[in-house]
């Protein structure tokens, strides 16, 4: 499948802002289930600059502005075939230890809820089985809703809600399966949706480490596994370790808003 994608981020200052560090990571991940056909990154104000590439893979693209006032349009599009692998994900150039991901953050911490979740769940010989087992569980555990939720809910206080959105499913699937012992980590990307064209949205799951395959990704808000509708930009502990943007900004004490706009289209 070929996809196109245009993602504007938009940022509304205040006041002034002397000087603004932004850090991207904003590059679709280069691995197997992906090719990048093409891809640019460019910013209305401030000089961009690439600066590496981290131990996850992940291209990094630092911004630097100063004296930077009202808005503020950071835009990422370009063109990705992707492939169906069943949800394995193959060929990450990555050099990170999967047990890293064993460690919980306050994002994916275990309650009790979690713990009461753990009780539903038979341990299973066949890992496959036990991690669709996971993956389905954690699907049917709260209820979809918009706006339930922020940024900073844990996998445990979506629980307590009983609803939440995509990132709270794939909170709560990370702190079930390493309650579990299983290393899984956050994913964000984007989604192709046959059914929400209009109105477009980024995208979380998971992806859980199975011994002698690899890396699997599971979309617990959808049940299943990824195919090619699932175009991966960047993993983490958390939503907050795999955010696609951070910044710094020195000598503001000002508020910002933030918006954005996603235009997703199959072109083959």
């Amino acid at each position: 499948m070929i996809v196109d994608i245009k993602h504007q981020t938009i940022y509304n200052f205040e006041t002034n802002v002397p000087r603004l560090v932004q850090s991207l990571k904003l590059h679709p991940s280069i691995c197997k289930n992906q090719k990048v056909l093409h891809w640019k990154i460019s910013a209305s104000h401030g000089i961009l600059e690439e600066s590496y590439i981290d131990s996850l893979g992940h291209k990094v693209i630092n911004i630097y502005s100063n004296n930077l006032f009202g808005k503020q349009i950071i835009l990422s599009e370009g063109k990705i075939e992707t492939k169906d692998f069943q949800g394995i994900v193959k060929g990450l150039n990555e050099k990170v230890n999967p047990l890293c991901f064993l460690r919980f953050t306050e994002l994916t911490k275990p309650g009790e809820k979690i713990f009461e979740l753990s009780k539903k769940i038979k341990k299973n010989i066949d890992k496959i089985e036990f991690y669709h087992d996971l993956n389905l569980i954690v699907g049917d555990c709260i209820k979809f809703q918009s706006g339930a939720t922020d940024n900073h809910t844990s996998a445990e206080a979506a629980l307590q809600k009983g609803k939440g959105v995509c990132q709270d499913y794939a909170h709560i699937l990370i702190s079930l399966a390493r309650s579990f012992n299983v290393p899984a980590r956050y994913i964000n990307g984007y989604i192709v949706d046959d059914h929400n064209k209009n109105d477009n949205f980024t995208h979380a799951w998971t992806e859980l480490f199975v011994e002698d395959l690899g890396w699997v990704a599971f979309d617990p808000s959808h049940k299943k596994c990824i195919d090619d509708n699932y175009i991966r930009v960047g993993c983490g502990y958390d939503f907050m370790d795999a955010s696609s943007i951070r910044g710094v900004k020195l000598n503001y004490s000002g508020s910002e808003n933030l918006s954005f706009k996603l235009d997703i289209s199959v072109s083959q």
